[in-house]
């Protein structure tokens, strides 16, 4: 099947989404690890090695941090995916529009972190303990909406690794299908998290902007890209 300049335009724009909440997954770790005890919120690997090391300073806060995250984010890559089951055929075309609604799910997540974060709330243990279970939770329904929208390309914007991994393999057998996005998108997480780190440094009180306004700017280029597809 031939593709449509509108379709090919429509894939475009999904990969800027992608990039996009590649950008906004570093951020949102960056923001986490700096402002919510040393926690990730989209590197779950991350807080495995956390849980297990009882020798940090104040380990009980961290331990309690990083399961919270891990069954926060656990439980909401099941309900996306569980919701995003009929629509399992990879596309370059956002034509199921559940995938968009994931990320409002985790627009309006994250924006109830931002108002944790806004009036002091997370400084509370108890309040850093919500704002951590609510990112993880956003980052999980971003990283099911990313997973069926990267087609073949392998990319994700939360496990790195994965993504690293497929570029590799892509060098070894001397294939360039996706390599370019792959590489954008790696190099994209820790661009975000040297821009949180800024905001941190700088605004400490807009922490969890940064990556709610991301989110909102991947959702509205799949919007874009379903018009354009639609308009074909």
């Amino acid at each position: 099947m031939t593709s449509t300049p509108a379709s090919e335009s429509g894939g475009r724009t999904v990969h800027v989404s992608l990039l996009l909440l590649s950008f906004g997954s570093g951020a949102a770790d960056a923001f986490a690890f700096l402002a919510l005890g040393g926690i990730f919120t989209a590197n779950m690997t991350g807080n495995l090695i956390l849980s297990g090391m009882f020798s940090r300073p104040e380990f009980l806060q961290t331990f309690i941090g990083s399961v919270t995250a891990i069954l926060a984010f656990a439980a909401f890559l099941y309900l996306g995916f569980r919701l995003t089951s009929a629509h399992r055929q990879p596309t370059n075309s956002p034509r199921a529009t559940t995938w968009t609604h994931l990320l409002v799910g985790s627009i309006v997540l994250q924006a109830i972190v931002v108002l944790v974060w806004v009036f002091g709330w997370a400084t509370a243990p108890n309040g850093q303990i919500l704002a951590v279970a609510l990112a993880s939770a956003a980052l999980a329904l971003q990283t099911v909406a990313a997973r069926r929208l990267s087609d073949r390309s392998g990319v994700t914007t939360t496990y790195v690794t994965g993504t690293l991994t497929s570029t590799m393999e892509s060098l070894a057998e001397r294939s360039s299908s996706g390599q370019f996005i792959r590489v954008l998108s790696i190099l994209m997480l820790p661009l975000g998290a040297i821009c949180e780190t800024v905001v941190i440094a700088s605004a400490k009180w807009a922490g969890p902007m940064l990556p709610w306004a991301v989110a909102i700017a991947a959702a509205a280029a799949l919007v874009v890209a379903g018009r354009v597809v639609r308009s074909a």
